[in-house]
This record gives C-alpha cells, sequence and structure tokens, in this order.
C-alpha cells in the first residue's frame, strides 16, 4: 500500500481498510478494522486517496499531512445517503489507556473503564451531549486527539470490544444528502495541553474563535461579567407556580433592595443578578447603580400551542408569550409532524407537551421580545434558555426550512443581535459552534448524566446526607475523572458555570469541592435559592464567592495553556493561565508538599503568579 509521510509521521492505508500511522518517535498507532470495502487505493503527490463502498454509496476519501502538523481526512459524496456511515474507524484502544470525552468541561476515563456511564451516543454541537467536537486518548507521553470540522451532522459513538471503550465518528445525512465534505483532523502531541493548543489553533485558522476580549470591546457591559457570580434568586414560592404545587405563605419577601445590601456587606460585588419573572424598573435602576448586571430569564425552543391553552395551568399560560403564533413558527419533523418541546403541567394534574419553535422565526421573536422590554426596564443582560445547547434540530416547515446547519447560524444570529444592542447574553450549556457568540453559559459544568433527578425542575432544591446523589461524588466532583478540556480550548472565549438545578449551593456538604473546580478551571460561582434560603445562607455562599470569584477575576480574560496532574492519585492539580496566574488544587484531605516544599492544606486552593 503507498506510504504518505513527512518528519513528524507516516500513514498508510492497512489491511483492515483503515489507517496506521506511525510517529517520528517510533510509536505505532492503528484503528480498528473497517467492514467497509476500500479501492481505487493511490498516493497522488502530497496526498493519499481511495474510494469507500458504503453499501453502494460511493465516498472519496483524501488524506493529507498539513505542514502545521497532524493528519488531515476530507469525505466527499454526492445524492442520497442510504444510512449512517462509521468511517474512520476508532483508534485501537489498549489497558491503561485514558479516553478523553467532550462530556460537559471534559472528562477522562480509563479505557477499561466500562462502569463509567458514558452515552453510547453523542450528539456534536449540543453542550447535553458532546460540547466540542473534540475527543481522543492518552496513551504513556502521547496525546492522540480527534477533531471534527463541522459537528452539525455528525456523532460520536461509544462502544465497547474486548474489555475496552473505543470511539468513533458516525456521520449522519443532512436532510437525506451527505450534503458537504466532512472533514476530520487527527492531532498528535506529548500532553493533553499540547494536543488543545493544536485544535485551538486549528479553530483559529477556521475563523471560529473570538475572545471574550474582542467580545468586550462590542459590548462593553460584559466587562462586569469577569468573575461575577451568577446569582437566581427565586421567591418562596416560585418553583410551586412553576410545577402547579399548592403555594405556601411566603416565609421572608423576595426584597431586592435588602439582598443587594447583604451582598454589598460581604463584600460580593461582582454579581450577574438573573431574574426568571422580572425586575421592576426601579429595581433594575438600584441593581445597576450597584456595578452589577442585570439579567432576564427568555426561551425561544418552546411553545404552548393553542389547542391545549385551556388545560394548562395560568401561569404557564400567562408566560407562554409566542402562543399567538401558533402554529407558523413550530418547527416540522421530517416525519411532517408538530415537533414535541417541554412538558408543562395542566389542570388535570398530567403533564402535556409543548412545541418545538423553529430556530428561524426564534430570531424573529426575539428582536420583536427583547427590545421593548429592555427598553422598559433597563436590562443588561439576557439568558436565553435551551437553543445553543440543546440539540440541533431540522426543520421541514415550507416556509422556514432548516438543516441543522442553518438552525445554528440562526442562533448566533439571535445571540449577536443581543450583543448589537448591548447585552451580556447567556445560554443554557452552550457548545463548540455558538462559542464565538455568546458569553456565558449556564451548565457547561454539570454535565446532564451526572445531575440529580429532574434537576430541571428543582432550581432550588438542597441535597443533604442521604439525599445526595450518588453522581455527584462518583462522577460530577470526581477529580480522577474531571478535565478542564473546555477550558483548554475556549477558556478566554466565555464564562462557563454550573447549572442552575446543579448550583454551587445546592449540596452544602459539597459545596467546597465545588468551589475547588471553579477554582481550577478559573470560572466563578453559580448560586440558585430563595429568599428565604439567602437569609439562612448567605454567610456560607459569601465564603464560597471569595473561594472563586478572584481567581476567576484574575484569569477571567486569559487563555488555559496548561493542565497537570501533581500527584499520582491525581487528588493535586494545576492550571496555568496565559498571563502567568497558576492555580493549585488540593481535592484530598490531606496535605501535599510541593517540589519546592510549599504545603497546599487539603480542600484548598492556592493562586500564585509568575
Amino acid at each position: 500500500m503507498p506510504i504518505l509521510e513527512n518528519s513528524m509521521m507516516s500513514v498508510r492505508l492497512n489491511a483492515g481498510n483503515s489507517l496506521s500511522v506511525r510517529l517520528a518517535d517510533g510509536t505505532e498507532l492503528e484503528q480498528c478494522a473497517s467492514d467497509i470495502p476500500v479501492s481505487n487505493v493511490v498516493r497522488n503527490g502530497d496526498a493519499l486517496t481511495f474510494d469507500l463502498d458504503c453499501s453502494g454509496f460511493p465516498v472519496h476519501v483524501t488524506v493529507t499531512l498539513p505542514e502545521n502538523g497532524g493528519l488531515a481526512l476530507r469525505l466527499d459524496a454526492e445524492g442520497e445517503m442510504p444510512d449512517k456511515i462509521a468511517w474512520p474507524p476508532a483508534w485501537k484502544m489498549k489497558r491503561g489507556d485514558m479516553g478523553i470525552y467532550p462530556l460537559g468541561c471534559g472528562f477522562a476515563v480509563p479505557a477499561e473503564d466500562l462502569d463509567f456511564p458514558l452515552p453510547e451516543r453523542m450528539a456534536f454541537y449540543s453542550g447535553m451531549s458532546a460540547s466540542l467536537c473534540l475527543f481522543g486518548f492518552l496513551r504513556e507521553n502521547h496525546c492522540v486527539l480527534t477533531g471534527v470540522e463541522c459537528g452539525f451532522d455528525a456523532e460520536l459513538r461509544n462502544t465497547q470490544e474486548e474489555g475496552l471503550r473505543h470511539s468513533r465518528i458516525i456521520w449522519i445525512d443532512e436532510k437525506g444528502k451527505w450534503g458537504y465534505s466532512r472533514a476530520v483532523r487527527y492531532f498528535f502531541a506529548d500532553t493533553l495541553s499540547d494536543g488543545a493548543a493544536q485544535y485551538r489553533a486549528w479553530r483559529e485558522s477556521l475563523g471560529q474563535v473570538v475572545t471574550l476580549k474582542e467580545k468586550m470591546k462590542h459590548t462593553p457591559e460584559l466587562a462586569k461579567l469577569i468573575g461575577a457570580a451568577d446569582l437566581w434568586l427565586w421567591d418562596d414560592n416560585n418553583m410551586n407556580r412553576l410545577y402547579a404545587r399548592p403555594e405556601e405563605p411566603e416565609q421572608t419577601p423576595r426584597n431586592v433592595r435588602k439582598i443587594a445590601a447583604d451582598l454589598e456587606r460581604l463584600g460580593m460585588d461582582r454579581v450577574l443578578w438573573n431574574s426568571f419573572e422580572g425586575e421592576t424598573p426601579e429595581d433594575c435602576a438600584f441593581l445597576k447603580s450597584k456595578g452589577f448586571l442585570v439579567g432576564k430569564y427568555d426561551i425561544y425552543r418552546d411553545v404552548l400551542p393553542k389547542p391545549d391553552v385551556d388545560k394548562i395551568i395560568p401561569y404557564r399560560v400567562k408566560r407562554s408569550v409566542n402562543t399567538k403564533y401558533w402554529p407558523g413558527i413550530v418547527r416540522i419533523t421530517r416525519e411532517g409532524e408538530y415537533a414535541k418541546a417541554w412538558q408543562l403541567h395542566g389542570l388535570d394534574g398530567e403533564l402535556h407537551w409543548q412545541n418545538s419553535v423553529c430556530d428561524i422565526p426564534a430570531l424573529k421573536l426575539t428582536m420583536e421580545n427583547v427590545p421593548p422590554d429592555v427598553e422598559k426596564v433597563g436590562y443588561t443582560s439576557r439568558f436565553i434558555d435551551v437553543q445553543a445547547g440543546g440539540y440541533l434540530q431540522e426543520c421541514y416547515h415550507p416556509l422556514h426550512p432548516a438543516t441543522r446547519a442553518d438552525s445554528m447560524r440562526y442562533i448566533k444570529t439571535q445571540l449577536n443581535f443581543l450583543s448589537d444592542i448591548g447585552l451580556v447574553n447567556g445560554v443554557e450549556v452552550g457548545c463548540e459552534a455558538a462559542v464565538d457568540a455568546f458569553h456565558f453559559s449556564e451548565g457547561m459544568m454539570s454535565p446532564v448524566e451526572f445531575r440529580a433527578e429532574d434537576a430541571g425542575r428543582r432550581m432550588t432544591t438542597v441535597y443533604r446526607g442521604a439525599e445526595i446523589p450518588d453522581s455527584f461524588r462518583r462522577y460530577m466532583l470526581n477529580p480522577q475523572y474531571r478535565i478542564p478540556l473546555w477550558q483548554l480550548v475556549y477558556h478566554d472565549c466565555a464564562v462557563s458555570y454550573w447549572y442552575w438545578g446543579d448550583s454551587s449551593n445546592c449540596c452544602p456538604e459539597l459545596m467546597v469541592l465545588r468551589d475547588l473546580f471553579d477554582a481550577l478551571c478559573g470560572e466563578p460561582p453559580l448560586y440558585s435559592l430563595t429568599a428565604t434560603q439567602w437569609e439562612e445562607r448567605k454567610e456560607e455562599i459569601a465564603a464560597s464567592y471569595h473561594r472563586t470569584a478572584p481567581a476567576a477575576r484574575e484569569t477571567g480574560m486569559a487563555r488555559m495553556i496548561s493542565f497537570d496532574y501533581l500527584s499520582a492519585d491525581r487528588t493535586v492539580q494545576r492550571t496555568v493561565f496565559a498571563n502567568g496566574v497558576s492555580v493549585t488544587v488540593n481535592f484530598s484531605d490531606r496535605a501535599f508538599t510541593g517540589e519546592d516544599g510549599s504545603v497546599l492544606p487539603g480542600k484548598s486552593a492556592a493562586v500564585s503568579h509568575a
């Protein structure tokens, strides 16, 4: 078989219809065998080309070795796709390998750890699934990463073979067709940090990276977000109203000015004050006078169907302001049906489906709804639920047909519009495809798989003792698994928070652990609690703020350039940022003595400067 080579590596197509790579230091890497027939293998100058026969559907593959390093594949085809296509295959894993996965901010999982609940299928460009189009593995002194150029019509498939987990790309159709060139880039490095830096450079070369510093020139209010705690303060009956529970007498009035005075007294001087039901113009002006960002919740993915209005609790009917446009704004599925969305409580005690709004009309709704609200109240921030973190969807409505790529284009236009009118914009979870447009995300730090059950409807629930979900300690807050993969690529491009149903304060016993992850990642905390909970726990909240906000403020606009384990059990970790700040965190209960003789107590973090 022909060989393609340069000073860094050689690559060839092997007998298993997959690729084999030999690195400059002699390291051999081989992909798993593929059952897709290969033909017409040709060495054509600086490229290796061949054809795949995917059940009668021909795909042309071009393999090159770019001058800036790595290995590049491009797959081209035309016409109707017969089915999902699985090529290139996964790299063959070995015992001792550590798989790298874009679950939330990132997880590193031993290849033989088959108990780890990694989803078998992970859609790219979904913060609720795969936040990055990047995955790979660590093997001894090597890091091998796989990047997908456009993940709109692709997914990560994780399978178990011979006691090991393997991961590969699955191509899916764009409205039944292949649609466009599909491109893959492999990166080979000594460390995860170096591999992530190569991936970041690739994204920069594609024009897909916009930093906070650049965004701030366009939206000056963004400066107030750096190091700001994200605070959702609910009245005592908010959850009751939302979820059709009997309202109870308010224990503590939600007094905006008193709570703001508390924040000042406690030294919490940088806050993103978010509200679900909204503030009065007078309270908004007061909060802005304190230097706070003032935001409001909004959603453009769900709409209550007109025929169901009389079935739904009145509070939810009042909130569904776009029902008047139903059904013209609804996304139509490939099967010709109205797409379903988040369920609402009905007067009959049952849950009823809403419909999903197509992302194209959602832009128009945003442009109509937000400016008058901002003019009336004076908000400086807007949080848009679901869209930039949920699964991208196609629409088959004749008046607003959309591919998944179209949907993301409109989502980004929606976010850019908010920036254009001076608002700091936030999204649920977020994903790589939209990171050049949003300013902050809620949920990137909280992978869906490891949240408490029904966390989306439990924004103020507190877990103690036996109520604490096992997933918190085992996965969500386990330093042996979590890695700051997202931050190694995009830390200086967006601020990442926990989820409001998985907040910094949701489990008092584990609050310090959450704060340590925030410090390590250079991210600020998120608090979601009622007015009564604020009165009961404000000193504790302030202590958490002061454990996290300083590091987030110092590193907020800097690239994360390295991440390292300092102890064999991975409980002591260090991140380094481009501005010379480093954060060392000891997740264990025992003190750690560094090479320089410094001692870091258990469950603590230290910030240092170059």
